[in-house]
């Protein structure tokens, strides 16, 4: 579980879990070190997280049976327009091949030494590079 800033860098990376633990359960039990008035960008499968003081920005969910309102489904653009940033965030993550394929390390820690590492490299390259902020 990782936290951007508008300026798409890396704030905040969460160690891994042993299991199948949902993100959901993990998001719970994380404290995170948001200002009061900050604005968490989520997506449908945090539905029902919240944090004090802090705007949920979630894309609206099509009603069973019913279609979205025009304001609606402009309103999931804006949203989806600054969500594929994050998926950029992602992928540049992902440019180190060891956190992309399957990683056969079993050590302990390893696995969340390796995302240190590979998130370093991408605020790096951030920092380097200047992303265009998110608006």
């Amino acid at each position: 579980m990782r936290l951007s800033n508008a300026a798409l860098t890396i704030l905040l990376l969460r160690e891994t879990s042993a299991g199948s633990t949902h993100d959901q359960r993990i998001a719970d039990t994380t404290p995170y070190p948001l200002p009061v008035g900050s604005r968490l960008l989520q997506d449908l499968g945090f539905r029902a997280f919240t944090l004090d003081h802090v705007e949920i920005i979630v894309p609206t969910r099509k009603p069973r049976g019913r279609a979205l309102t025009r304001a609606q489904k402009a309103a999931n653009r804006r949203i989806a327009r600054r969500r594929v940033r994050i998926e950029h965030v992602n992928s540049s993550i992902k440019r180190c091949r060891i956190v992309h394929d399957t990683c056969r390390l079993r050590k302990a820690g390893v696995r969340d030494l390796l995302m240190e590492v590979c998130c370093a490299l991408h605020n790096l390259r951030v920092r380097l590079t200047p992303w265009q902020p998110m608006v």
